[in-house]
């Protein structure tokens, strides 16, 4: 395999890792969001990284089969890496757009809840005040109805004492009385049409203040009525806002619940977390590989353990390796250095730059991959000063020291691996720092 097509091998597989990174970022949100991918994402991914493993395997195959047609296959290869490039920054751009649909989702649900919160307390106080005037026109109609019949019996009573009044004189009652031979019937006579006068103008103002009365609990029963049926014109409009505004929610649930399941499928593959990163980050390169492109014949990493110079001149422990990790420290795997902002930060050994970009938690990282399995990462710097693929020495300045990644200080994350496992650097740094 020649120089070139190992670089290009390298190329691949750092630009991949660059895509899975960005993968990485944006699964923190899930994990933070308790939302687990679908397993067809899984799968989506899984095809995904084979293709492009497919893609680094296949150049070298080509190389060796048919070397004449060796520059269309790199250039069909890396055509198809740009591809998959761009479908990583579309998922990106997707994720992020959905993140903020969802977020105006929630912030429109609650308004909804509150307007429905309203509207219910509204339509329930309309209820019983509907339910009070009902039972109140119920009252009026049962007085009215108890009024006109006393009334009815009154008038009836009043024109059977006129019957009887008229009956019994059928004529003058002077002349009547005059007439008779016997001063006592006269007598009596006389009484009982007084009594008969007396109960007959009681029945006429019984009768009058009935039809008052009667007049009062119409114009009552008409006014109840009326304020009746305001109350219920009025609890049908809440319960048709209120159902309206339940339909809305009911979109808004549904359309969050779209907006999270596009997520889940956008986001493939994010089940394959920090560790499959740096199983990824491991094919970069392989140590003999490296040693045949630049020719270099340096003494290994492994060869150098407590001789290692720290990455910052002076600098002391602010946090050292597996402090924290009880309660799950993000930077458990590393140590802590205080840093000035803007101080320089070098590379410990000779190596390749594998990643060198922000990374969520860490802020702008740089990894340097030194052969062997061994990888040094520095996070929270101001500046990175060298970008992916480009080789350092050991004291080369690779980045500024900082504060980014959320840290409320100045200082400077420094970590070693072997194998995807973290080691404690104060092992394989000299003991005195600068």
């Amino acid at each position: 395999m020649t120089s070139a097509q190992i670089s290009m091998l390298h190329k691949t597989m750092i630009n991949l890792s660059r895509g899975l990174t960005s993968l990485h970022r944006s699964k923190h949100f899930f994990d933070a969001a308790m939302i687990r991918p679908p397993i067809r994402s899984v799968i989506r991914l899984a095809t995904s990284l084979a293709l492009c493993v497919a893609v680094a395997t296949t150049a070298a195959t080509v190389e060796q089969q048919a070397p004449a047609q060796e520059p269309d296959v790199v250039r069909q290869h890396e055509a198809e890496l740009e591809q998959l490039q761009a479908r990583l920054a579309q998922l990106r751009e997707s994720i992020a757009d959905n993140l903020e649909y969802r977020d105006a989702l929630l912030e429109e649900l609650r308004l909804f809840e509150q307007d429905i919160d309203a509207l219910s307390k509204a339509n329930h106080q309309l209820g019983v005040m509907v339910t009070a005037q009902q039972e109140a026109v119920a009252a009026t109609s049962a007085r009215l109805q108890d009024t006109r019949a006393e009334l009815s019996i009154a008038r009836a009573d009043l024109a059977s004492f006129v019957r009887s009044a008229y009956a019994m004189g059928r004529g003058d009652q002077v002349r009547l009385l005059l007439g008779q031979d016997d001063p006592r019937r006269a007598e009596r006579m006389l009484g009982y049409y007084q009594v008969i006068g007396a109960r007959r103008a009681a029945r006429v103002e019984q009768i009058r203040t009935l039809e008052r009365a009667l007049q009062q609990l119409e114009q009552q029963e008409r006014a109840e009525t009326t304020r009746l049926t305001r109350l219920a014109a009025r609890q049908d409009q809440t319960r048709a806002r209120l159902q309206n505004a339940l339909r809305v929610r009911q979109t808004i649930m549904t359309d969050l619940d779209q907006a999270i399941a596009a997520d889940q499928s956008q986001a493939a593959g994010l089940a394959a977390d920090a560790e499959a990163m740096r199983a990824l980050i491991e094919r970069v390169k392989r140590d003999a590989e490296i040693a045949d492109v630049v020719g270099l014949s340096q003494t290994a990493i492994s060869d150098l353990r407590g001789q290692l110079a720290w990455p910052l001149d002076g600098a002391r422990v602010l946090r050292a390796f597996g402090e924290g990790r009880e309660h799950g420290a993000l930077h458990a795997d590393g140590v802590l250095l205080a840093a000035t902002q803007g101080a320089e930060v070098r590379a410990v050994h000779h190596g390749r730059v594998a990643y060198a970009d922000w990374l969520r938690g860490f802020g702008m990282l740089i990894v340097i991959d030194h052969g062997d399995g061994y990888m040094s990462l520095y996070g929270h710097n101001q500046a990175l000063m060298k970008e992916v693929g480009e080789w350092v020495a050991a004291g080369d300045l690779i980045a500024l020291a900082g504060s980014s990644g959320g840290t409320e200080v100045n200082g400077l994350y420094f970590a070693i691996r072997h194998d995807g496992r973290a080691i404690d650097p104060a092992r394989w740094c000299q003991t005195t720092r600068g």
